[in-house]
């Protein structure tokens, strides 16, 4: 059998039309080059199908989007995809977790240095790292439990996951440890002023025996930027503050 042979050229362009496809549900083609990890020069470069990802890079899209290899050689709407789950539309068309709803101007991804205080204007008590990161189903969010919690120091047993989303300008974060424990719903709006970096609202604290137990605390969120480094410090911070409180 005679198979037809394409051009490199042919194949850079069908990249290009399929990775032009995926890009399409991100409002901000900067940011989505961010979560990436891939320059905008570079990117464009692949978009206008003029370039090939290295694999790594191609390894690392593919992983990002769901998709496999087949995008250099096949039209996207000729690849099978797997049935989408049945949470994805609740995510995205009910709870409002998608990027199409909860927009770069309402809760840009990267990292969030988060204080909590009393009610009464206490002294802080509890200071985290969060790292918001977006999919095209929903917003994930990940943090970890301070050390002087009464939790065990192992990663795994502090490690907090979950999920933010909108309803309006109103940013909603519902995060837990695993087993459902230190469960929290961070509820916020970001600073009336333009470009603000600050988010404030309340954390109420849900308490895994009855309603009467669960707390609540004022948050504040500030927002650090999309590098670890940049982080860094303010990680650093949080955990002197462990560490004194303790």
């Amino acid at each position: 059998m005679t198979m037809s042979i394409r051009s490199p050229d042919e194949l850079r362009r069908m990249f290009g039309a399929n990775l032009r496809q995926l890009s399409r549900q991100y409002s901000s083609v900067s940011e989505l080059c961010r979560q990436l990890g891939i320059n905008r020069t570079q990117f464009n470069r692949y978009l206008a199908g003029e370039s090939f990802p290295r694999p790594d890079v191609l390894d690392r899209m593919c992983r990002f989007f769901e998709v496999d290899a087949r995008i250099l050689l096949r039209p996207l709407e000729e690849i099978e995809t797997p049935p989408e789950h049945p949470a994805a539309s609740a995510l995205t068309e009910f709870l409002g977790s998608g990027p199409s709803t909860l927009t770069e101007n309402l809760l840009p991804a990267g990292f969030y240095y988060a204080t909590e205080t009393g009610l009464d204007g206490s002294p802080a008590t509890r200071h985290r790292l969060i790292h918001t990161r977006r999919l095209p189903q929903c917003t994930l969010v990940r943090s970890y439990e301070p050390e002087n919690d009464g939790i065990p120091a192992d990663t795994t047993r502090r490690e907090v996951q979950g999920i933010a989303a909108c309803a309006g300008r109103q940013i909603f974060i519902l995060m837990s440890s695993r087993a459902a424990q230190n469960s929290r719903i961070y509820l916020v709006t970001r600073g009336a002023e333009e470009n603000s970096e600050r988010w404030r609202g309340i954390a109420i604290c849900l308490s895994k025996t009855n309603a009467q137990a669960t707390t609540m605390r004022r948050i504040s969120l500030n927002y650090l930027g999309t590098q670890a480094k940049a982080a860094l410090p303010a990680a650093r911070a949080a955990r002197r503050f462990k560490q004194s409180a303790a």
